[in-house]
């Protein structure tokens, strides 16, 4: 484990040390082993705005001057397989340039950090969901993981577990983004869940090791799950709940927001309902996201396949251009390109030989 993970990581866990205040430290000195040297000698109260209390600067000095806890930190770090992702690292999720409040440090713990490689959806909603809407969360996030969208949420009960537990079920990656430490596992009813999501994704968060649960974590952490998703659907949701807050999120970072309408007399669908009356997309189908995000059912399907398949050529290459990433019929790539119809239809055999393009109820797909 290198001194610079281990500088992030401690200076993570400093008690009090909130998102803003990493930014500002690291954004001083952006080397999180100088960071921590300057906490250490006291040098960093000048970058917080709002001032840090005394006593607080006195304990984060105390813990930065301890190599002794600073190694306990990397030997954790080394021991749990914790990647550290730092706003300033190439491939980092979150582009820093496009979210202002993004966080500084990211802690990564599974078997796929390929996850973030993929397109993400946030899939959010109430802990206290309705059959019906759990159904729909599951089934989902099965669909978007079949086609190879990797599924974010929150590991929380209702809406999250049931979006996590149906990206596993589709074989696809799903991200749980926590507001704990990595090494808190909440609620404790889902360690087993959170056993399955480092198996087949990751688990991620801004805090320490032992940062505890705490009700002022919760609205913070929904920016991560916003800002790392490219949609964020919303299943059911109160007026006032976390995921109404996830979704608002992920409109003041320009992300779509999609909602699943349901009966006003239903008080977990009123938040829903409230988002497509201000402008959300409304979900019926998931076919829907996968449109928005350039995907169809078969996505992974066919990516699976794209490296043995040979490029197309000519009339085919123009039609997979005419596409646009968009279904259309054989007219309307005919219009689109100037080509007669029967040249089309040949073209059109020549993608879905070679898994460039299938055909589905009279409209073709591009890969």
């Amino acid at each position: 484990m290198s001194g610079r993970d281990a500088a992030a990581g401690t200076l993570a866990g400093l008690a009090g040390m909130t998102p803003a205040r990493l930014r500002a430290l690291l954004r001083r000195w952006p080397d999180p082993v100088e960071a921590l040297g300057a906490v250490a000698r006291g040098e960093a109260a000048s970058c917080f705005d709002p001032v840090v209390p005394p006593d607080a600067l006195r304990a984060w000095r105390a813990a930065a001057g301890d190599a002794t806890h600073v190694g306990a930190v990397g030997a954790m770090l080394a021991s749990r397989g914790t990647q550290v992702l730092l706003a300033t690292d190439l491939g980092f999720p979150i582009d820093p340039e496009l979210i202002p409040d993004h966080p500084a440090v990211l802690l990564a713990e599974g078997d796929r950090l390929d996850a973030f490689d993929a397109p993400r959806v946030a899939i959010v909603g109430t802990r206290a969901a309705t059959p019906h809407g759990l159904d729909d969360a599951r089934t989902l996030a099965a669909d978007l993981a079949a086609a190879g969208v990797t599924v974010v949420s929150g590991l929380a009960i209702g809406i999250d577990a049931a979006a996590h537990e149906g990206a596993l079920d589709g074989g696809g990656a799903t991200v749980g983004v926590v507001a704990t430490g990595l090494d808190i596992e909440y609620p404790r009813r889902h360690r087993c869940l959170y056993g399955k999501v480092r198996a087949s994704g990751l688990v991620v968060g801004e805090s320490g090791f032992g940062v505890r649960p705490e009700p002022m974590r919760f609205p913070v952490r929904n920016r991560i799950i916003a800002a790392l998703a490219d949609i964020t659907v919303v299943v059911e949701a109160t007026a006032r709940g976390g995921a109404r807050i996830t979704a608002e999120h992920a409109l003041r970072y320009g992300r779509d927001v999609f909602a699943i309408p349901g009966s006003r007399r239903n008080p977990a669908a009123e938040g829903c309902n409230e988002l497509i009356r201000d402008g959300a997309h409304s979900l019926l189908h998931s076919d829907d996201v996968l449109l928005r995000l350039g995907c169809t059912p078969g996505s992974r399907r066919r990516a699976e396949t794209a490296a043995n398949r040979p490029p197309p050529l000519g009339d085919a290459a123009r039609l997979l251009v005419a596409f646009g990433g968009e279904p259309a019929t054989p007219d309307q790539l005919a219009h689109r390109c100037g080509l007669e119809l029967g040249l089309v239809a040949i073209a059109l055999c020549e993608l879905a030989r070679d898994h460039w393009a299938r055909s589905e109820a009279g409209r073709w797909w591009p890969a």
